[in-house]
């Protein structure tokens, strides 16, 4: 996966600071991806559902695995 720079203005940059500000994604990007899962979830551009879960699922593993997406180890504990 390659990085790009994109600069927002206007109508898409308000949008993306309203998710921001309102709590859906921490970042711009998050907001972008967040964006874009949406739009393919109304139009199902993309043939499977698996797939798109499969991608979501590979890209929070690799996150995990990097630490970018910290995890807690879960306890049976947790739960008295």
């Amino acid at each position: 996966m390659s990085n790009v720079n994109i600069n927002f203005s206007g109508y898409v940059a308000q949008v993306l600071e309203y998710m921001l500000r309102a709590g859906y994604a921490k970042t711009k990007t998050e907001a972008l991806r967040l964006a874009l899962f949406e739009f393919d979830q109304r139009h199902k551009i993309v043939p499977k559902e698996e797939i798109a879960y499969a991608l979501v699922a590979k890209k929070i593993l690799e996150d995990v695995e990097t630490g970018k997406e910290k995890v807690k180890k879960f306890s049976f504990k947790e739960l008295d």
